[in-house]
């Protein structure tokens, strides 16, 4: 990310990542949408959630993705944050997290 943005500058890292996390997210509303329940694919949290949660938070909280075209996904990231796990592992709650708003 740090490349990117040096080299082809800020405004095209995020819209590069808004193409790339838009073709995604279309994908995983396709894939999901048959078997979700509370989580991705039931009501208990799997390998699925753990790959998936720090994603759908991550992207839409750091990069203010528009998440209105996915409400399965924001659904999800609803889920996940009231998971006590979840909450502890974001990046913000970890000790090297950086104080400096907006540097990834």
């Amino acid at each position: 990310m740090h490349y990117i943005g040096a080299n082809i500058g800020e405004d095209e890292k995020i819209q590069s990542i808004h193409k790339h996390v838009t073709k995604g997210f279309a994908a995983l509303k396709i894939l999901l949408k048959d078997h979700a329940g509370r989580y991705a694919i039931g009501d208990e949290i799997y390998l699925t959630d753990v790959f998936l949660a720090p994603q759908i938070i991550g992207l839409s909280e750091r990069f203010n993705f528009d998440m209105s075209d996915y409400p399965l996904l924001s659904r999800l990231s609803e889920a996940y944050m009231q998971v006590p796990a979840i909450q502890k592992a974001l990046p913000e709650n970890q000790p090297d997290f950086p104080s400096i708003e907006g540097k990834i």
